[in-house]
């Protein structure tokens, strides 16, 4: 040890109050030759002990994620190859609670074998500028995922490209296992878009908004995101929806437009107390935009749908068939799989107006288009065609299915009234079902469907026909 370090480090070693001024600094020494150390308060929290140093056991104290890096340090120092350095790492108190150091090792001197004789260490507790500097990373990282989010949900105004867009997003930013956006109308909440259910639990899910005191109710009155971290205890009027997984904690984010609520985004997980203020604030910063973007986005299909529906019906018009229908045949050729087509056609319809009128043709119209459209599917797709006739799209529907579709809505159509006294006309029906090859027309399907309804029309009318591919088929003037 040189000369005029011995008073300095004897003083430390003996006087208490030098002692104690340097180990609440955060310095400590050791001296290996006579068996001395002086602990800074810092490494005494850690659970840091004198013996640590003579057993080689203080690598014990750090996590074991650091514990090679400060291994290879401490040899470095120990082997001579370097007298000071430097080291970040994680250890726990006696609390338990981890703690970031950054250590400080300077060798004052060594032996003349050149093993360490005296060693001084300075820590510095670094845990709120590691902190500090993780949020940082993570605000970075949350703008950015955020300017993301705002540039895409603001890129498409289909609704479900919409939905599907603002999920994927948020999903970055707000973790969650299971997501659904729900409408608010008549006091109801009815989901129009989701993540991580199946499809068919999610179909037309409508619940009370209203009169119920669970999370989505509160986030609704009170306009402004709610978390709820022990949903089962907390709300026993939690809708649950059967998914396989038990909802712990939950995030509702209402959406607000021009001042009014038009829905909910509702977040949730399998793990209790999982959500925090930050994803509130997080929620609470996209909110406005998420509804912006899905309510536009609503409006731009409900123009899309009213350019698409035939005024007198409700149904589907030929703009519909020419946009929605081109979009299941292209569907049908994409998946492989067989597209129906029915042509329906009111017999004997001028009749019918000439004799009552055509209001009460209007009145046969719109019975006919109400029944037939809530005896099919939701995927189906009923369109008037012009006239009397209507046209139906049937995904995934073959030659025998589809007549089994085409005499159930015979039948029905048999038993509509009209009003109090007459009862609805019978209908013809043309049936054509195949799987669209690449080269193959919706129009070209309609045709054969056409086809055969003119051959129920030639057989007496009231009855169902299937496309007959024989040659002379394609000879009748229709």
């Amino acid at each position: 040890m040189p000369e005029k370090l011995s008073p300095l480090i004897d003083a430390l070693l003996t006087s208490q109050k030098s002692g104690e001024i340097f180990a609440s600094n955060g310095f400590s020494i050791i001296d290996f030759a006579d068996g001395e150390i002086l602990l800074s308060e810092g490494l005494e929290k850690l659970r840091v002990r004198a013996v640590d140093f003579w057993d080689h056991t203080l690598a014990d104290k750090v996590f074991p994620e650091d514990r090679q890096s400060f291994l290879a340090l401490y040899e470095k120092l120990r082997a001579g190859k370097a007298d000071r350095a430097q080291l970040q790492l994680r250890a726990l108190d006696e609390n338990g609670t981890p703690h970031w150091l950054m250590l400080t090792f300077q060798v004052v001197t060594r032996d003349e074998r050149g093993a360490v004789t005296l060693l001084a260490i300075h820590d510095h507790d670094s845990t709120d500028l590691i902190a500090a500097q993780q949020e940082i990373r993570e605000r970075l990282v949350e703008i950015e995922s955020l300017k993301d989010l705002l540039f895409s949900i603001n890129k498409s105004l289909d609704l479900n490209e919409t939905i599907n867009r603002i999920i994927e997003h948020l999903h970055r930013i707000i973790p969650f296992d299971r997501a659904s956006v729900q409408t608010l109308e008549g006091g109801f909440l009815t989901v129009i878009g989701s993540f991580g259910y199946a499809e068919a639990l999610m179909q037309d899910l409508r619940f009370p908004a209203t009169g119920i005191d669970n999370p989505s109710a509160r986030a609704i009155a009170s306009r402004r995101p709610i978390i709820c971290n022990d949903v089962e205890h907390d709300f026993e009027g939690f809708v649950k929806v059967e998914s396989g997984i038990d909802v712990k904690s939950w995030l509702g984010i209402p959406l607000v437009y021009e001042g009014k609520v038009i829905g909910l985004f509702a977040l949730d997980s399998g793990a209790p107390k999982f959500y925090t203020n930050q994803h509130v604030r997080i929620a609470s910063n996209v909110a406005e935009h998420i509804a912006m973007a899905i309510e536009h986005a609503r409006q731009h299909t409900l123009v899309k749908e009213e350019a698409r529906t035939d005024k007198l019906t409700g149904v589907a018009n030929r703009y519909g068939l020419e946009t929605r229908g081109q979009e299941l045949f292209a569907r049908a050729s994409k998946d492989d799989q067989h597209l129906g087509i029915l042509m329906l056609d009111i017999d004997r319809f001028k009749d019918v107006n000439d004799r009552f009128g055509h209001a009460y043709g209007d009145q046969v119209l719109i019975a006919l288009a109400g029944g037939v459209a809530e005896s099919l599917r939701n995927n189906d797709y009923l369109v008037r065609y012009g006239g009397e006739e209507f046209v139906i799209l049937l995904p995934g529907t073959m030659t025998r299915e589809a007549l089994v579709v085409a005499e159930r809505l015979r039948g029905k159509v048999m038993r509509l009234k009209v009003d109090a006294e007459h009862a609805c006309p019978t209908i013809s029906v043309g049936v054509f079902s195949g799987v669209p090859g690449s080269g193959d027309m919706l129009h070209e399907f309609i045709r054969r469907a056409d086809l055969a309804l003119y051959d129920a029309k030639q057989a007496g009318r009231n009855r169902c026909r299937v496309w007959n591919p024989q040659p002379e088929y394609f000879d009748k003037n229709i």
